[in-house]
């Protein structure tokens, strides 16, 4: 028996990385047959013998060493296990590598709504989508842009084309900084009236960064593996971002009271910390779902997209106290 032909799938779907190549049979298939079959064609993994029935509906799978180390009469049937792991061809590949990873497999059958065998995921293509998404999320994140096939290449690659995927993201990141110093000028009269308060203005800026980024790792791999509910999600990224606000706010409070001599200013800083890390969290995980709802990478959510509004954000809050605590 032979799997049937693969379709035409969105490229980061399962079934656009599935192979059909892999060995099937039926439960009532004696091992001599199936030890004939794995001998005369060619494979492109041959770990699993999957055990589908008549109408082609996946029953379970057997490991090619139980077909080596079983007696050539039996059937298939009695070392079957069942298929308790499968995925769905339109679901995103990286889930692939999660649940290889998480429960140490070798290969993962590829099923329709149906139950329908569509063909399997090896353990060579899970290491490949592996090494790809790292480096695709991992250069996303650094604001570099390009389509997946070219990013990788980005250090062989001409000069011109290296500055047109980078510079973007750069020229976006200047914007936000001029844009950071037009607002600081907005508060200038603050400023000359208490110069410690700009002494914490990286610190804020740096809390939220940090927080944000944080939560945007875990958004990101979490929409690419699980089915998400959005709003229980980022009632929890709230509690969260509150928990690790107050944690924050209570300790750069303290902090800044110490270096500043002044309780104003540590109340500044305390407050600015913890609404700046809440909402923080809350928008980085806001992000990498909208990205996720329109058809984009999630990742693209992440890296400099936050890191710019965050910092904006951030400021805003830090300045706002200050304006209405220190008179």
């Amino acid at each position: 028996m032979h799997p049937i032909t693969n379709q035409t799938y969105d490229p980061e779907a399962i079934g656009s990385i599935m192979t059909t190549k892999v060995p099937i049979c039926n439960p009532k298939d004696n091992f001599d047959k199936v030890f004939h079959l794995l001998s005369t064609q060619s494979w492109d993994s041959i770990r699993n013998v999957y055990v589908v029935d008549e109408g082609k509906r996946l029953l379970g799978f057997i490991d090619v060493a139980a077909v080596m180390q079983s007696a050539h009469a039996s059937t298939v049937q009695p070392l079957m296990q069942p298929a308790k792991i499968f995925l769905r061809p339109d679901e995103d590949q990286e889930k692939a590598v999660f649940i290889a990873v998480k429960d140490d497999l070798v290969g993962i059958p590829v099923v329709d709504e149906a139950g329908k065998f569509l063909g399997a995921i090896t353990a060579h293509t899970i290491i490949d989508v592996m090494h790809q998404e790292h480096i695709e999320d991992a250069l996303l994140t650094a604001g570099i842009r390009g389509e997946s096939s070219n990013i990788v290449k980005l250090a062989s690659e001409r000069t011109g084309l290296v500055v047109k995927s980078r510079a973007p993201w750069l020229i976006i990141g200047l914007l936000v900084g001029l844009g950071l110093g037009l607002i600081s000028s907005w508060f200038e009269e603050s400023l000359q009236k208490t110069v410690a308060i700009a002494y914490f203005i990286p610190v804020v800026a740096y809390i939220a960064d940090s927080v944000g980024t944080q939560s945007e790792a875990i958004a990101v791999r979490a929409l690419a593996t699980l089915k998400l509910d959005y709003w229980k999600y980022l009632f929890k990224e709230l509690l969260v971002g509150l928990t690790l606000g107050l944690l924050m706010g209570v300790m750069g409070g303290l902090g800044a009271v110490l270096i500043s001599k002044s309780g104003e200013i540590g109340l500044v800083v305390g407050l600015a910390l913890f609404v700046a890390s809440t909402v923080a969290s809350v928008l980085a995980s806001l992000l990498p779902i909208v990205f996720k709802l329109t058809g984009k990478d999630p990742a693209l959510g992440s890296g400099p997209v936050a890191t710019a509004l965050q910092d904006v954000i951030s400021v805003v809050i830090y300045f706002l106290f200050a304006i209405t605590i220190i008179r």
